[in-house]
């Protein structure tokens, strides 16, 4: 049988949204408030107006060293990032489900995010143990991640087939609607559905991800 991949989105499927939330809407609100001597709330409006310029279409949306010299922000990005190092925190079944699956599969990370954020998460829990590679859309490949071709280069990094590579992540386009379009095996995750759904690659938690994949790959 040809070597499996199974592949994990980081932000919201392995990793809790908190830190992602402290560096972006609080972090820099506070630094652009401080250094320009407005109100944090009227600070942070302004940054995420400046945000939402941009839009998570351009590359520039991901990377923290473009935000803080596009706000005039003298910091370095090394600081910011570690500075809520502690508030990264996995959800309950990713330990358990990772364990599992690495006794049979390789897995890997599939990313949008940069290089610099992901170091920081892989630490909660001794993370990077569980990967035998590590992919950022940004930092290695200099795209983002809802580019199809992103799961292209990342099968071509790890020479298969798109078809032995299995991917799970919560971002219905970037994560399920793109890798499906070059051939690769999704699901999506879903941590807070409104209704159940039928379709057995939409997941709620990873536990069942583990579970429907015994039965996918049998």
């Amino acid at each position: 049988m040809e070597k499996i991949f199974i592949s994990f989105d980081l932000d919201a499927t392995l990793i809790k949204p908190d830190y992602n939330e402290l560096v972006w809407f609080r972090e820099i609100p506070e630094l652009y408030a401080k250094k320009y001597g407005i109100e944090v709330e009227a600070a942070k409006e302004l940054v995420i107006r400046e945000y939402n310029k941009v839009g998570e279409d351009d590359l520039k949306w991901y990377i923290l060293g473009y935000w803080l010299k596009h706000l005039g922000l003298v910091i370095e990005e090394k600081e910011i990032l570690e500075k809520y190092a502690d508030a990264v925190e996995t959800y309950e079944e990713v330990i358990p489900v990772l364990k599992e699956l690495k006794k049979e599969y390789a897995l890997i990370i599939s990313s949008a995010m940069s290089q610099s954020f992901i170091d920081v998460k892989l630490r909660c829990d001794n993370l990077f143990g569980y990967f035998d590679r590590v992919f950022s859309a940004i930092s290695d490949f200099e795209m983002i991640k809802k580019k199809a071709t992103f799961y292209q280069e990342v099968c071509k990094k790890l020479k298969i087939p798109t078809s032995n590579l299995i991917h799970v992540g919560d971002n219905y386009e970037a994560d399920y609607l793109a890798s499906r379009q070059v051939g690769v095996k999704a699901f999506y995750l879903n941590r807070t559905p409104s209704h159940s759904s039928s379709d057995f690659h939409f997941v709620s938690n990873l536990s069942e991800f583990a579970y429907r994949l015994k039965d996918y790959l049998k």
